[in-house]
């Protein structure tokens, strides 16, 4: 899994890269990791029980952010880390999520791994029909998120500290800015990360 990760330090990254530089920039320190089709957890190095929360199988899209400030709510000290797939992020009514963080002084990191489409109806089609029209198409029908929305503008509504993150040798430097920033400020951090 580390081997891909570090693979996967390439323009536009993969979600394992950001996960393995996640889990360096949390290295050390009582975190907690809410991953909605974001973050994978193979890359990350936890050590400590209720590190990890991945969304139910039942469903969820919209799970993570929301979770996640329902975590910060019951452990403030901690730093709680919610990642997610653009097309997740839209689904937790993010404009509704970001006032919340804001008015409630939640102070999570927040990682939108955009990849301008919906992967998790993508993976379902393929996964059903691998030898289908759709599969064979360049563009699958109805999983495009283009243009994609700039995440971050929505974030800033609510006074969020923000920042892009579209190299994989700028991403470790931001993941510490937005560390750096919710241990100052006490206020929430979004990154959005364009991944292929």
């Amino acid at each position: 899994a580390l081997a891909m990760a570090d693979a996967g330090a390439v323009d536009p990254m993969t979600k394992a890269y950001v996960s393995r530089c996640l889990s360096d920039a949390i290295a050390g320190r009582s975190a907690t990791v809410f991953s909605e089709l974001g973050c994978p957890l193979e890359p990350l190095s936890l050590a400590e029980h209720s590190s990890w929360y991945q969304e139910p199988h039942s469903g969820g899209l919209g799970w993570s952010f929301p979770a996640s400030m329902g975590y910060q709510l019951a452990d403030k000290d901690k730093l709680v880390v919610a990642t997610m797939g653009d097309g997740s992020y839209m689904f937790a009514n993010p404009t509704a999520c970001h006032q919340i963080a804001e008015a409630l002084e939640l102070a999570i990191l927040i990682l939108v791994l955009n990849n301008n489409e919906w992967g998790a109806v993508r993976q379902s089609v393929t996964g059903m029909y691998p030898d289908g029209f759709a599969a064979k198409t360049n563009e699958m029908p109805l999983t495009a998120l283009k243009p994609s929305p700039d995440f971050t503008k929505v974030a800033e509504a609510s006074r969020a500290w923000v920042a892009k993150a579209k190299r994989a040798e700028d991403l470790p430097g931001i993941l510490r800015d937005a560390i750096k920033h919710i241990d100052t400020n006490r206020t929430h951090a979004l990154v959005e990360v364009t991944i292929a």
